[in-house]
């Protein structure tokens, strides 16, 4: 039951995250709210959105195909029970919202992303978006030059998030929520469970930049390939200083 171009635009076809029903009865198997639920698709267990589909959903029914938008599978079950309060508790719109962002910015950035990040983004946007426009947590981010520099294309990708955001809902955010978007992106791509990972690495890194202008009484132009350059060698040092990497198989010798 049910194909690719059923359940999905073209364009979200091989990112990684979204992806086609296969072929057969997909079975439900736990519903997080009237429009989010956990699926057993040929024995994966996926995360289906579809406005109403968890409605009348009672666990081993069949799902009906035709309420089906979006369907994304965790790398792996800890993920989903990780989220499960989170997945209860959010908008379906929210969700509908941060997969537009993670194609937009996987399709940009050609980077492997945990699909967690769909989750995790849906709950920030849930919170950001009902915030007073003038609220202090929006106006300012303590990260926001060095991520800037340091991962520049993921913040590019949090300014075009925010065009999205704009379209979408008719809100415009400040700058300083597209480095909070960017983080996200981030963190998703080094697969580390926790954000104050992130933070450290991107503060070190910083940290590295600062020390060397200091010592040679100098300002690096940040806006030169050279820069882009070496700060991509800084930071994967710390990343692999931060992030324990496993060691290469015996026949890499």
């Amino acid at each position: 039951m049910g194909t690719y171009k059923k359940l999905l635009p073209p364009e979200s076809n091989g990112l990684g995250l979204f992806f086609a029903l296969q072929e057969g009865v997909v079975w439900s198997i736990r519903k997080y709210n009237n429009n989010i639920i956990l699926a057993d698709d040929n024995g994966q267990e996926v995360i289906v959105l579809g406005k109403g589909i968890g409605f009348q959903a009672q666990h081993g029914s069949e799902i009906d195909m035709t309420l089906v938008e979006k369907v994304f599978v965790p790398w792996e079950s800890a993920h989903i029970n990780r989220f499960t309060s989170t997945l209860s508790d959010l908008p379906y719109e929210y969700m509908l919202l941060a997969s537009k962002i993670v194609d937009h910015g996987k399709a940009a950035l050609q980077v492997k992303l945990n699909p967690s990040i769909v989750v995790a983004l849906a709950d920030h946007l849930a919170v950001t978006l009902t915030l007073p426009r003038d609220d202090a947590s929006l106006m300012q981010s303590p990260l926001q030059l060095d991520v800037r520099y340091i991962y520049p294309g993921e913040f590019k990708t949090g300014v075009e998030a925010l065009n999205i955001i704009r379209q979408e809902r008719n809100i415009q955010l400040p700058e300083a929520e597209a480095v909070s978007i960017a983080l996200h992106f981030i963190n998703a791509e080094l697969e580390s469970p926790e954000m104050s990972t992130t933070f450290r690495i991107i503060s070190i890194a910083g940290d590295v930049m600062r020390i060397i202008e200091q010592y040679y009484g100098v300002e690096l132009d940040k806006e030169t390939l050279e820069f882009m350059r070496f700060s991509s060698h800084v930071r994967n040092l710390v990343i692999e200083y931060i992030i324990p990497q496993p060691p290469p198989p015996p026949d890499a010798y």
